[in-house]
């Protein structure tokens, strides 16, 4: 028996904090999935919310009006049939206690761009068609946890690795794949009760890839983890020429905030276990004292508020009480209205102005 990887028409149905598949979509996404000569449900004439279209938009529309509405209502999943003959796609080599591993396309995303938006943990299967989810051990993935992992850098189906899905809804995956995953998800996740549930599936399910993560071709490393967590502290955007050179410039000249450089050690993008980052991490080489430093231009707040929260994490990283004299915190910034001096002199975070 082997695990599968389920191809879904992506479905915005009460998308917000999580990922959607629950309920009809947005007319937009309608209009987006009923496209003619897409080769999707969406567009057949037997789909509800393509009928809905054909009559302008009025009456009534289906709550839930294909399986990828259902997913996360009812926990479950079905392949459904080809369209030109109806013949239902059947589900043959997977079992109870396996996974289906959930992957989507957003919209305008190409093939390539395919990405993991959760899993369920197999309970049942009706009539080698229908997957029914085992809810408690099942994820629905955060909106911004789902566009982080790429499926295609775990399931090669080209002897080129071309990512291509060509036919068929599903494809089955090994148990190495599935830990590769859950892994990787382990390491990307920011929600605590989400994080706990994927470490407690590997300890039972995934024995022998617990202490360590499987070499599954294209799997994440620690550059692409540490490219998401920048990603998510940046933006789309990513970090400005002009925060990068002075972050490397203080990084380089310690004096500039008081530390003497024969005695400290830099390390830019110091990460914590929460997966955030700090600009740079100071630490003495004789007193044992920690600087953290936060980088900033001209949007401050964001940034002193930032401050206090690694100097906490440095602590607890460290084993330290949270209020620790051991971690002191800094912020660089091109310059400090009066507002912002006194909340930094208010938490004890020390302030220079430097622009390059």
């Amino acid at each position: 028996m082997k695990n599968i990887a389920c191809n879904l028409i992506y479905n915005n149905g009460d998308e917000g904090a999580n990922v959607g598949f629950n309920g009809h979509c947005d007319v937009a996404n309608i209009v987006r999935n009923v496209k003619p000569g897409n080769g999707k449900w969406c567009s057949q004439p037997a789909c509800s919310c393509r009928r809905f279209q054909d009559r302008g938009f009025t009456g009534a529309l289906d709550p839930f009006p294909c399986n990828e509405s259902r997913l996360f209502h009812d926990w479950t999943w079905n392949p459904g049939a080809i369209y030109a003959t109806g013949e239902p796609f059947k589900v043959k080599n997977t079992g109870v206690g396996k996974y289906a591993i959930l992957t989507t396309r957003f919209p305008d995303d190409m093939e390539r761009d395919r990405k993991i938006i959760g899993f369920l943990k197999i309970k049942s299967i009706k009539d080698q068609q229908e997957l029914i989810a085992s809810k408690p051990e099942s994820l629905r993935l955060s909106l911004d946890d789902a566009k982080q992992l790429n499926f295609w850098s775990y399931h090669r189906n080209t002897k080129d690795n071309e990512p291509q899905w060509k036919q068929g809804r599903f494809r089955y995956l090994e148990d190495d794949q599935v830990a590769a995953v859950l892994h990787d998800l382990k390491d990307t996740v920011k929600n605590a009760s989400d994080k706990a549930l994927i470490i407690e599936l590997l300890e039972k399910d995934f024995v022998p890839f617990v202490d360590k993560r499987p070499k599954v071709n294209g799997a994440i490393d620690d550059d692409n983890k540490k490219k998401i967590e920048l990603q998510r502290k940046y933006g789309k955007g990513g970090e400005s020429p002009a925060h990068k050179k002075l972050k490397e410039h203080v990084a380089a000249n310690p004096e500039l905030i008081g530390l003497k450089k024969a005695d400290v050690d830099a390390h830019i993008e110091h990460g914590y276990l929460s997966g955030d980052r700090v600009d740079i991490l100071f630490g003495s080489k004789s007193s044992g004292i920690d600087t953290v430093v936060e980088i900033e231009l001209n949007d401050i707040l964001p940034g002193i508020h930032q401050a206090i929260k690694y100097r906490a994490l440095r602590c607890s990283q460290r084993g330290l009480a949270l209020d620790s004299p051991k971690v002191k915190a800094v912020i660089v910034a091109w310059q400090f209205s009066a507002a912002e001096e006194r909340l930094c002199d208010q938490y004890n975070i020390r302030y220079f102005s430097k622009r390059l």
